[in-house]
């Protein structure tokens, strides 16, 4: 069975928390960053927005349209690295769940990391372990550190949430990685209707790209790095669903220029099957 994606929520948080010291995690961050020759900056800290993935996952799962209990599979995706790193997140979304999901989170691979989560997620539905996914994507900006990406193109603390059952609307058609955006594209669209699909970018896409596809597109706005594309996803796929069969994820990670993309196809209602 095939995964469709049924509800999802979308959360942007501006706002900010007060700084909150940490005697083990500043000894385990300078454990990590100590050989690299960088010092943590308590600053820089004290003056960012201290939003960490816990606030975020849960203010995004408050923010669902109908709750959800126990899916079969939870999966954490981010990028970049937790405010608090030593904070079991995905344990802690399993426990307000129910306690009964099979859970992990998947990083280390940049802006690619929501598109692998849901190929494993695929893979276990597939397989028959799962029936229902809960995909978590959150990233924060508090650092204690100079990062050039957060710094100099004004992320913001986001999350999406995105709930697969059987009973759905798009279900997860494929994904694939590469240098060109083009020849990914072209790969995954070649024998769909250009008219009803749509193509869903992220914002370190150049615009001539998105031109030269040929499709109809939707380009989200800055201010994010591996949320993008999902938090237009958790807020358009009803409405989209009127008017595309099928969807197509797409961006660019600046820090490879590997771009990543991800097919969604409209599931039919009637007969469980995909146009």
């Amino acid at each position: 069975m095939a995964l469709s994606l049924s509800r999802a929520s979308a959360l942007v948080r501006p706002d900010r928390l007060p700084f909150r010291p940490d005697g083990e995690r500043d000894a385990f961050q300078r454990y990590v960053l100590g050989p690299f020759g960088i010092e943590l900056d308590f600053d820089r800290l004290e003056r960012s927005p201290n939003v960490g993935f816990t606030e975020l996952a849960e203010g995004v799962l408050d923010a669902l349209p109908q709750p959800i209990d126990s899916p079969d599979l939870l999966v954490f995706a981010y990028a970049l690295p937790d405010l608090f790193p030593l904070t079991a997140v995905t344990a802690h979304l399993n426990h307000l769940l129910g306690g009964h999901s099979h859970s992990f989170g998947v990083s280390e691979q940049g802006l690619p990391a929501p598109f692998t989560a849901l190929k494993i997620a695929d893979a276990y539905a597939r397989s028959g372990r799962c029936d229902t996914l809960a995909l978590f994507v959150c990233e924060q900006n508090t650092l204690p550190y100079a990062d050039p990406l957060v710094d100099d193109n004004d992320l913001v603390n986001s999350a999406a949430l995105l709930y697969f059952d059987g009973n759905g609307g798009y279900e997860f058609a494929g994904t694939r990685g590469g240098p060109v955006l083009g020849e990914l594209v072209s790969e995954l669209t070649a024998d769909l209707d250009p008219d009803s699909t749509l193509l869903v970018a992220g914002p370190w896409i150049a615009p001539e790209h998105l031109d030269a596809t040929g499709l109809p597109v939707r380009q989200s706005a800055a201010g994010s790095y591996c949320t993008s594309v999902w938090l237009e996803l958790a807020r358009h796929h009803a409405d989209w669903a009127g008017t595309y069969r099928h969807i197509v994820l797409c961006d660019t990670d600046p820090r490879t220029d590997r771009s990543q993309v991800a097919l969604l196809r409209l599931r039919l209602a009637d007969s469980g099957e995909s146009p």
